[in-house]
């Protein structure tokens, strides 16, 4: 727990001079509170304007760019530090497909950032009070902030059923279940299965009911949503860990290295290798609602 300012002058050397992607282990959650961010996220370079939130999930490229005037809270914290029960509520926000970057409701800005504020206070607080109270102070002011934080547009309403919940009846409720069950099956099985039927068969369908599931969710197909789930984890690989075409060809499951070749150029316009020396893509910024 810092502040973006304090957290830049404690790191002046490390990641963004120069700046280099890496693949998160931890959930990082800044506030910007004044100024504007800029970070790349699974090389797409986010703009983080005061009031918003940026969220970098495990398993996300990331790459750092200098703070400029950017001020605000800076939180890190590991995936299994939420209750069970609460992870679940939370699925939805925390989940690995969420938006990076959050733009809560008007009316709940202050209240997050002084929340953040007293989570920052609390995390300094250390040795002020026994000790399994101040890690108690500190999970719950998280956890009060990500509740408060799920209510933001673009998230799913909080308590949406995640896998091994639902009874898949057919109805809207049971299609948005089956999707969320078909996210949680793509995260685990996407480098070996690569057919529609692969999934419905593990769900327990038919591949038509998890097309319309997909289809009602996305407005996409189940073959378009695992080839993307391919390509950004071959995006990934190939400029965050540096991996060469050949080994994540391999790794996700192309029987050859060509055909990796023409998936990814199909799909982005350049060969893996010109992609891995290339720059991130730049997003316009974001709307403030």
């Amino acid at each position: 727990m810092s502040t973006v300012e304090d957290f830049f002058t404690q790191h002046d050397d490390w990641p963004w001079n120069p700046p280099r992607p890496g693949r998160a282990t931890f959930h990082y959650l800044i506030a910007v509170t004044e100024g504007e961010l800029l970070h790349d996220v699974d090389h797409v370079t986010r703009t983080v304007a005061a009031g918003q939130w940026l969220w970098v999930r495990p398993g996300h490229a990331q790459c750092w760019h200098p703070p400029g005037a950017a001020r605000g809270t800076f939180i890190l914290f590991e995936p299994d530090v939420l209750r069970p029960d609460l992870a679940r509520l939370l699925a939805p926000l925390t989940a690995h497909e969420a938006p990076a970057v959050l733009s809560p409701h008007p009316g709940d800005t202050a209240w997050l950032q002084q929340t953040a504020l007293q989570l920052l206070d609390e995390h300094r607080a250390l040795g002020r009070r026994p000790l399994d109270i101040h890690h108690a102070l500190r999970r719950s002011l998280l956890e009060s902030l990500l509740l408060r934080l799920a209510d933001s547009p673009g998230i799913a309403p909080i308590g949406t059923a995640t896998a091994g919940t639902g009874t898949g009846t057919g109805t809207g409720t049971g299609r948005a279940d089956r999707y969320g069950r078909f996210l949680d099956v793509l995260e685990l099985h996407f480098r070996e299965l690569h057919q529609a039927a692969d999934y419905a068969e593990l769900l327990g369908c038919s591949v038509r009911t998890l097309s319309r599931a997909a289809q009602d969710a996305t407005g996409k197909g189940v073959r378009e949503l695992i080839d993307e789930r391919r390509l950004l984890e071959a995006r990934r690989l190939l400029r965050g860990a540096q991996w060469d075409a050949r080994t994540v060809a391999v790794h996700l499951g192309f029987t050859d290295p060509a055909n990796f070749g023409r998936f990814f150029r199909d799909r982005t316009g350049l060969t893996p290798s010109a992609f891995a020396a290339g720059e991130a893509t730049t997003l316009p910024p974001p709307l403030l609602g």
